[in-house]
């Protein structure tokens, strides 16, 4: 499974990840990494863009940035290793979970505790400095402003602090592998783009075709 044969390489990913910074990659690499086969279908999964919406995923190319990664380190693996440092930065509910079963499959139990190694060896080699403004995630879009993953609007209803009991059920948490496709709030906006049009199949099936896949 192309998973596990990342994580039996794990350590020549800490490796990677810990040599001195050099010139950073052509920001092209970044959006290349975007169209990798497991990440699209993680980022179709977040139907509200609860966990990927476009602040989260500049944050993860800032990280890659800041942590001064080379062309070789733009790997999945390390996309969701700061796609979860960003979540657990930025966010207050526990969404942020469902990461890793994107990351890591089936065995994400087994794996997690290395994989929040990886995420604590990236916040490492950022010297711990994982706060992004506002201003800087947006000045991340500006190269290429029309691209999918900036169009990806999370909704006000998801974002800033809310008093739980008085939302919906299926409004906050991804009852993995029983979540909803799509929030009942959600249900009536328009799709953000082609690429990021609300899924149609729940979770669970949806996931279970990833593995199948691989």
């Amino acid at each position: 499974m192309y998973m596990s044969q990342m994580f039996g390489k794990l350590s020549l990913l800490f490796l990677a990840i810990s040599r001195p910074a050099r010139a950073s990659p052509s920001n092209e690499k970044f959006y290349q990494l975007l169209e990798d086969n497991w990440i699209r279908r993680a980022l179709e999964m977040d139907s509200c863009f609860k966990l990927s919406d476009k602040y989260l995923l500049a944050m993860v190319r800032i990280y890659f940035q800041r942590a001064g990664l080379q062309e070789q380190d733009y790997t999945t693996i390390n996309f969701f290793a700061a796609l979860l440092l960003a979540n657990e930065m930025e966010d207050e509910t526990d969404f942020w979970r469902l990461i890793y079963t994107w990351a890591l499959g089936k065995t994400w139990r087994e794996q997690s505790a290395m994989f929040r190694s990886l995420r604590n060896e990236l916040w490492s080699r950022m010297n711990f400095q994982a706060w992004v403004s506002r201003e800087s995630c947006e000045e991340a879009m500006t190269d290429n402003p029309t691209h999918w993953a900036w169009r990806r609007e999370r909704q006000p209803h998801h974002g800033l602090a809310w008093k739980w009991h008085r939302e919906p059920l299926d409004y906050f948490y991804f009852k993995v592998p029983d979540s909803p496709s799509v929030c009942s709030l959600c249900q009536q906006r328009a799709a953000v783009s082609q690429e990021a049009e609300q899924p149609k199949m729940p979770l669970k099936i949806r996931m279970k075709k990833a593995w199948k896949k691989e």
